[in-house]
């Protein structure tokens, strides 16, 4: 947004034609589509209006950041107060808070210079945020503002990894379905030779048991891989779109899962105001079902401790203006499901989801591959966050395909 230049600061502010109230309104209507966190201010750095971007950034309401300082917002983070937690520093000194800043922004002000940091950890209101920002300032009518555009760093780290995990994925299924079908149908041939010799020795009145046995190892083998191949390739049936209640395919698979592992504790955090989604019902099952038995494994075969309780944590809520691929999305579903397993190991947690990766013996690597295909069709995303402990699996819904 250009500034008009301007070097003196007006003597009287009331003398403007349009109140700070009726402009925030302005502000509101021109900022509200943008994909960035934005904060009005007025010249001393009092924030007057914030986006949603801004209010999901910080983690706090509007009401909560309007009147507070910007420069509160923006002062680096050092680790202060560590052990009694991030404070909530408004202050009534609008002119002594953070030095370094207000200078900038006197400065900015005065020269009607905007001025960008970058890989800034910034304290904000409850927790610190590493982010990129701008600082513009803006003359109008007699008043003075700044424009603050900001950027969250792990946001956009999370974009590009979301858009590299895709990516991967697809052509990591490209080349496992041509590989699936040029071995299918090789099989089919096995398995049709092992029936025949075991007509033929039936025909000839043969009795052979090695012969007999071993033709039925061929067979059931033949079976064996022809089922892994199908899982491979995927279903080709079309999606059953439908209105789903999220919290219903979640209690099915938690009550599956409580009915074969009754010593997990399973901890349930819904927030019952969601509305429906579109979704295939099914293809959420399994889903949730992948993620909740990989739960179940990881937390079972480690070294059970002496006051170790497996717990599987499930967590329900609504995320604004957030980014799926390329598409910004106003609202989207957010499941979260953590264990208190083992974790996993760092060197594998990038490739996870790509078809046959598994850090088990007894994995095939194809239950998470099939379950980013699924979530994929949703058009929506997964992420995993993992350490010792704490393994959360992330999931992201659009509400309407």
């Amino acid at each position: 947004m250009a500034a008009q230049s301007s070097t003196n600061l007006p003597a009287d502010r009331s003398v403007a034609s349009i109140s700070r109230e009726e402009y925030a309104m302005d502000l509101a209507v021109m900022s509200k589509h943008l994909f960035t966190a934005i904060l009005w201010t007025d010249e001393f750095g009092e924030i007057l209006w914030a986006n949603t971007q801004a209010e999901q950034l910080f983690s706090a309401s509007q009401a909560r950041l309007l009147n507070r300082s910007a420069l509160d917002l923006l002062r680096p983070y050092d680790g202060y107060d560590d052990d009694k937690g991030l404070t909530d520093n408004t202050s009534d000194d609008k002119t002594t808070i953070a030095d370094p800043l207000s200078c900038q922004l006197k400065h900015a002000l005065t020269y009607q210079q905007p001025f960008i940091d970058h890989d800034q950890l910034i304290f904000g209101v409850s927790h610190s945020v590493m982010v990129d920002y701008s600082v513009t300032p803006v003359d109008h009518q007699g008043q003075y503002y700044f424009l603050i555009e900001i950027w969250e760093k792990n946001r956009q780290s999370r974009i590009s990894q979301e858009q590299r995990q895709q990516e991967q994925h697809t052509i990591a299924r490209q080349m496992l379905r041509a590989v699936a079908h040029e071995v299918k149908n090789p099989l089919a041939g096995i398995r049709g030779a092992a029936q025949l010799l075991g007509k033929q020795l039936k025909k000839l009145a043969i009795s052979d048991d090695k012969v007999s046995t071993y033709a039925g190892i061929i067979i059931s083998e033949t079976d064996r891989l022809t089922q892994l191949i199908g899982q491979m390739l995927g279903s080709n049936r079309l999606a059953n779109w439908q209105s789903v209640n999220i919290h219903e395919p979640l209690e099915h698979v938690l009550t599956l899962t409580h009915s074969q592992h009754p010593d997990i504790v399973i901890e349930r955090d819904y927030d019952l105001s969601l509305p429906e989604l579109t979704a295939d019902k099914d293809q959420l099952i399994q889903v949730f079902l992948n993620l909740m038995n990989n739960a179940c494994e990881a937390m079972l075969e480690q070294d059970t401790a002496k006051n170790y309780i497996p717990t599987i944590k499930v967590q329900t809520r609504v995320v604004f203006q957030h980014t799926i691929g390329s598409v910004q999305h106003k609202q989207a579903l957010k499941i979260d499901i953590q264990d208190n397993g083992f974790g996993i190991d760092p060197n594998m947690i990038d490739q996870i989801f790509l078809p046959l990766v598994t850090g088990r013996a007894t994995g095939t690597g194809l239950g998470l591959a099939l379950v980013q295909d699924m979530i994929s069709r949703h058009h929506g995303a997964i992420d995993v966050q993992s350490k010792a402990g704490n393994t959360t699996f992330t999931v992201y819904l659009p509400f309407s395909q």
